[in-house]
């Protein structure tokens, strides 16, 4: 089984919880010889002092030094043959006519920076986040509406784990942001409406 087999595999036989909004969490999300490479490439290339958020691209890993191409390719091409299957196992979602897959490394500078409660592009109509590194960390904050106290629970943070849900207006809102003396280091897919130079995949690639 591939990687993006797993993956694929992993998102459609995992429950999908409804409180306070439909999602899911994945645990051991990726092989553990793929999870140690990401890890790996993270820890040593992705350590650097910032104060901003930044998101590295698949067609940036080279330039990085982040061994996971090929890797994000398989994933992509699963998440994009599969799209029904994978929006199917929640009770609502959005559809546009063309799609793709945005995939990137997310890094989350040490407090203060926080990436404030929002609710998911309206582009996009599945998000998945894979925490990474470090080991310890906030996962993501799940509200009610778009207020502080509105909180309800937290995806908690583990490594090779995944968080996903599909976007929902008015209903979907979280936020994230590192609690540790380090960045916060997430693998990001999501499947969304086709945008230029967005979409690291799309259907007329397969």
């Amino acid at each position: 089984m591939s990687e993006g087999e797993r993956f694929v595999y992993k998102c459609l036989t995992n429950e999908v919880h409804l409180e306070p909004w439909p999602y899911q969490i994945i645990n051991d999300t990726l092989s553990q010889p793929a999870f140690a490479k990401l890890q790996a490439s993270c820890d040593t290339q992705l350590k650097y002092e910032t104060s901003e958020l930044h998101h590295i691209f698949p067609s940036q890993y080279k330039d990085w030094g982040i061994d996971f191409y090929d890797e994000t390719v398989d994933i992509c091409r699963n998440l994009l043959q599969n799209i029904d299957k994978l929006v199917g196992v929640y009770p609502k979602h959005r559809t546009y006519k063309k799609l793709g897959v945005n995939a990137h490394i997310s890094l989350t500078p040490k407090l203060p920076y926080k990436f404030h409660i929002h609710q998911e592009g309206l582009e996009k109509i599945w998000s998945s986040v894979t925490y990474v590194s470090p080991e310890k960390n906030v996962g993501t904050k799940m509200y009610q509406t778009n207020m502080p106290e509105s909180f309800v629970k937290e995806a908690e943070w583990k490594r090779n784990t995944t968080f996903i849900f599909c976007g929902h207006e008015g209903k979907t809102w979280h936020s994230y942001e590192s609690d540790q003396d380090c960045n916060r280091l997430t693998l990001n897919l999501f499947i969304q409406k086709t945008r230029k130079n967005k979409c690291f995949m799309e259907f007329a690639d397969l």
